[in-house]
């Protein structure tokens, strides 16, 4: 049967509705078992020779003692070198004999698929039949026998591997789509191991990444509205969050290494990148946009921390890294969220956050610049500190720019205490930080020529005060608690404070702008504590930066600060 022509013919929805009483579901089936047996043949004597090296090496170990805990492993040559420990520690290469005829054994399953994969496309009857003839199965089979010969030293064969396990995955990723019963039968024979042997043993392979991903997402996502099903799938989305090391490998694909194959002319950098155009990048990005729409933001956040047993210093573990910048492009990604809280009149246009997100954020900020050192263990060493701190510094830039998106519209979305504990916890950093930056001896908010920005190793990170300025406006914004509550304890200064250029805070002159109208705003007793402060003026700093630029700072009485030239002339801001 011309699988391939199949294929072609599928590509009208006509024939693949023609499909369904027929008997090619069947010849399929056993196509793809012939081939598949004789793919298994051509490797089996690499196989069974090196398993019986291992046990005659074993056979030769077995009078020594052995307690049962120990590993035992087998290294070539008196000298070892680290290329030879590599080879050595390396599972076994598979060897096939005759390549051509190989080669045209994977093109035939490759042809098969291609046709299945095709038939299934928005055609339920026909991802029934594929189910009912075990085809699902048989795609689970192939995939993962192309794991093992991905590995194969011919490049022609392998690329043609590689391709073939493309096709089954878009196979599956077809037979799942919408239909709950296809995905319980997938989902059985793939998670989570299965998954996981594909996204490590193909982690080069970029699109089979990005589609044994996709049928991920397939599989705990539903468009059906039976309850019992709807329950399934939301089973299966618990399933996945708890799958630790799982979720842990896709956070890791999120990373990849630029291609090493004679298809890009230019040379790449070595270094890790995220590519936003690499389509298993799109996908990843879609099951944890799924995930978090689903409140699972804080299970998933916890499930890639630390170990219990572990001691590790930081407040945040790399795969929690990676997991907040997924979280944090998930949360920024709203369109009319970019504008700053002054110009948001109606919140009730905004998509609704799902349950918990916002707390999750907000304890997750309160845990990482708790003070004191109490949780963290005495034996770290300084350098790792060093590294462990920037993660941390990290972690709370990309907090905090979740906080400003977040917060635009919040007196709908947050309880009174939660917004009161938020509140506070960011004065009183904005007050630490500053407290920190005028005991430096270094020079920090001023612009000097020819300067450049270094980083804050032992301060504050790039751009933190401008995030907590800024959310702090937005939670500011005509709430009147909020603005007396600044007050009360003595805040309001630190606006004012902050009312000028600092190169490692971009836009804080403008976000202090817009937290000094947020605050003043409808709220007269913050408008006389200002005026108040006026005959004293600003600090040390702030007045030198004011009085080189014969600049001189005043609020209005409509609350707003207005920056005026000493001879007269004055300039709104």
């Amino acid at each position: 049967m011309d699988f391939e022509a199949l294929a072609t013919e599928c590509r009208s929805a006509a024939f693949r509705e023609s499909l369904i009483a027929s008997p090619v579901w069947t010849q399929a089936a056993e196509t793809i078992t012939d081939y598949v047996h004789q793919l298994k043949t051509q490797i089996q004597s690499a196989e069974s020779a090196a398993g019986t090296r291992n046990l005659m090496q074993d056979a030769d170990a077995a009078g020594e003692d052995d307690d049962g805990l120990s590993y035992t492993f087998h290294v070539n040559g008196k000298h070892p070198t680290a290329e030879s420990l590599q080879q050595d520690f390396s599972a076994p290469k598979p060897v096939v004999a005759d390549i051509d005829r190989t080669s045209g054994h994977v093109e035939a399953v490759t042809a098969v698929f291609r046709f299945l994969r095709n038939a299934c496309a928005a055609c339920s009857a026909n991802q029934d039949a594929c189910r009912d003839a075990g085809l699902i199965k048989q795609a689970h089979d192939v995939v993962m026998h192309c794991c093992l010969l991905a590995d194969v030293e011919d490049e022609a064969l392998k690329g043609r591997v590689v391709l073939l396990a493309q096709v089954v995955l878009q196979f599956c990723v077809n037979a799942v789509t919408s239909n709950t019963t296809s995905q319980a039968t997938a989902w059985e024979l793939f998670f989570p191991d299965d998954f996981q042997k594909i996204l490590v043993e193909c982690h080069q392979y970029r699109k089979v990444v990005a589609f044994a991903v996709a049928l991920i997402l397939n599989c705990v996502n539903s468009s059906g509205t039976d309850d019992f099903k709807i329950e399934e799938v939301a089973a299966r989305r618990v399933d996945l969050v708890c799958a630790r090391n799982l979720v842990i490998t896709i956070l890791h694909r999120c990373m990849a290494k630029p291609p090493q194959s004679s298809e890009s002319d230019t040379s790449s950098p070595s270094e890790l990148h995220i590519d936003d155009e690499d389509p298993a990048f799109e996908w990843i990005c879609m099951l944890f946009a799924l995930l978090f729409r689903g409140s699972h933001a804080k299970d998933l956040y916890n499930a890639v921390g630390a170990h219990m047993l572990s001691k590790l210093w930081s407040r945040v573990t790399p795969e929690q890294l990676i997991f907040l910048r997924m979280f944090t492009m998930w949360a920024v990604s709203t369109p009319q969220s970019t504008l700053p809280a002054t110009i948001q009149e109606d919140t009730r246009t905004k998509q609704p956050l799902p349950e918990g997100t916002f707390e999750f954020v907000k304890s997750t900020w309160t845990y990482i610049i708790t003070g004191g050192d109490e949780d963290r263990p005495e034996e770290a060493d300084e350098v790792r500190k060093k590294v462990w701190f920037e993660l941390e510094n990290e972690a709370k830039v990309m907090l905090l720019d979740v906080l400003g998106e977040l917060t635009v519209g919040i007196n709908t979305r947050l309880n009174a205490d939660g917004a009161r504990e938020l509140l506070l916890s960011l004065l009183q950093e904005l007050q630490r930080v500053w407290e920190l930056g005028r005991q430096s001896t270094t020079t920090m908010n001023t612009r000097a020529a020819a300067s450049t920005i270094q980083p804050q190793t032992n301060g504050d990170p790039f751009r933190y005060r401008s995030g907590l300025i800024r959310v702090i406006g937005n939670l500011s914004f005509r709430h009147t608690d909020h603005q007396d509550l600044v007050r009360n304890e003595g805040y309001l200064p630190l606006f004012l404070n902050h009312c000028n250029i600092d190169e490692t805070n971009p836009m804080i002159r403008e976000w202090s702008l817009v937290a000094l109208r947020n605050l003043c705003e409808g709220n007269e007793a913050n408008q006389s504590y200002i005026n108040a402060l006026r005959p004293q003026g600003m600090d040390a700093a702030s007045t030198t930066t004011l009085d080189k630029a014969k600049m001189r700072a005043d609020i209005g009485k409509d609350g707003n600060v207005k920056l005026t030239k000493k001879d007269g002339q004055s300039d709104d801001e």
